[in-house]
């Protein structure tokens, strides 16, 4: 067995991690250019320790290992959030993984780690937290999942009732128009048009330029989706979609601020000619991401604010089933620990 580090062997560790994602069950969240994606997000970022792991020439495994320094506190973070958790063919091989975390934590001084399991991934698998076996804190949340093998009929009936008029409404005025756009017709002005109305709606630039760019690269690869809605031909919002395989992952969405107080629909429409679409493309589900809880508080590292409330009950109203996001933290300090009790006991 051979652990391979990206920063000591790239080329090896491009082709072997590919080899991975051919040939085992995987979401989007691990193809490389998502990595490289990720890696964008993160202002903080001291060193990128991800590694594979080869036996008899096989990749057995596979981990991106993000490290950052922010205010000299080191942790296996992304941009201080939640990293996707390794990936191994076996649990022998999941242990030798977890073993080769500790010496990376030992070696950068590592204080607090963040793992997450993949919806997508879980749903072909036994739901269990498995980072709880490698002593990490449970702090799981709340997702949506849609399953597309559902008929179209049934989809629409699980909608919540208010909202079928209002996608409705949308398809029978001419002033609308749902556009979509894939590998086939990816167009950059477009893209970019999406890149301007985020900026918009998010009140500035939360994230450089790259990521966007990264995003149109992974459109022209087949591995993301851009739906846009027009109304009296000028674009109002977008929705954002990654995919792979199987799954999809609803990843963010865009509006124009000046019908923000408008009654038109903008996301319902877009959502539900996104489930039609990927349906017709024969994807089995579209995870919607969070937020998608029901409270301030849900559990331990785990809240939400008034408008992440709002945009979780709208999420539930598309039809979706809620499921568990398992998750956890790995306290390697005991002052971060006490520091997040702290935080959740304020919160109570």
């Amino acid at each position: 067995m051979e652990f391979i580090y990206k920063n000591n062997n790239k080329k090896l560790f491009l082709l072997k991690w590919n080899e991975y994602i051919k040939n085992n069950l995987v979401s989007y969240k691990y193809l490389l250019l998502n990595l490289e994606y990720f890696l964008l997000y993160s202002n903080h970022l001291l060193s990128d320790e991800s590694f594979i792991v080869v036996e008899n020439n096989e990749c057995v495994g596979i981990a991106f290992v993000p490290i950052e320094k922010n205010n000299d506190i080191i942790t296996i973070s992304l941009a201080n959030g939640y990293v996707f958790v390794p990936l191994a063919k076996n649990k022998r091989i999941e242990k030798k993984i977890f073993e080769e975390l500790n010496a990376i934590s030992n070696k950068y001084k590592i204080q607090k780690i963040l793992f997450a399991l993949d919806p997508l991934i879980i749903e072909y698998q036994e739901k269990f937290n498995i980072l709880l076996e490698y002593g990490f804190v449970d702090t799981s949340t709340s997702d949506c999942l849609i399953r597309l093998d559902y008929s179209k009929e049934k989809l629409w009936a699980n909608l919540r009732k208010s909202y079928k008029s209002l996608i409705n409404n949308i398809f029978k005025s001419d002033k609308f128009e749902i556009l979509i756009y894939n590998y086939n017709n990816a167009d950059y002005a477009i893209h970019e048009n999406y890149r301007v109305l985020h900026e918009q709606c998010s009140g500035g630039v939360t994230r450089v330029k790259g990521t966007f760019d990264k995003q149109f690269e992974m459109l022209e690869n087949n591995y993301a989706t851009l739906i846009g809605l027009k109304y009296n031909d000028k674009f109002i919002g977008f929705n954002y979609f990654f995919h792979y395989d199987r799954t999809v992952i609803y990843a963010s969405g865009a509006d124009d601020p000046q019908y923000e107080k408008s009654k038109i629909p903008i996301y319902h429409a877009i959502l539900w000619s996104a489930i039609v679409y990927f349906k017709e493309k024969k994807f089995e589900f579209i995870e919607f991401s969070q937020p998608c809880g029901y409270n301030k508080l849900n559990g331990f590292n785990d809240y939400l604010d008034e408008k992440q409330i709002n945009i979780s009950h709208f999420k539930r109203g598309m039809g979706t089933r809620m499921i568990t996001a398992f998750r956890g933290v790995k306290y390697l300090d005991r002052e971060f620990f006490l520091k997040d009790i702290n935080k959740f006991r304020s919160i109570l």
